[in-house]
């Protein structure tokens, strides 16, 4: 084929495909995946169990920065909040735990 591979068989979707897999095979992971090379990293993909803990759909997360703003409630960290700024702005590695909300408002 000229030009390349294209759609479902292109290299960064085999590569997605494969993460989607592996971590649907894990019964307890909760996981989205996100686009790094466009602004404000979109939400590419979430798994059935992030649905399910969270109480967000698919349509609801979709497209949604991976900052998770929508999950941010009063007792979210502030600092923790510009840690992950941070790291997204500078594309550095970190590791934090982060409080976050159901859709219905209770702690995550």
């Amino acid at each position: 084929m000229a030009g390349g591979r294209r759609g479902l068989v292109a290299p960064q979707n085999t590569f997605l495909e494969n993460i989607i897999r592996r971590s649907n095979s894990q019964p307890d992971s909760s996981f989205l995946l996100a686009n790094a090379q466009i602004v404000d990293f979109p939400i590419v993909y979430c798994n059935e169990a992030f649905c399910k803990i969270s109480g967000y759909n698919r349509a609801e997360v979709m497209q949604k920065s991976c900052r998770c703003t929508f999950m941010y409630g009063e007792l979210t960290d502030k600092e923790t909040i510009n840690r992950i700024d941070q790291v997204l702005e500078h594309q550095l590695y970190d590791q934090f735990e982060i409080l976050l909300y159901k859709k219905n408002s209770k702690l995550q």
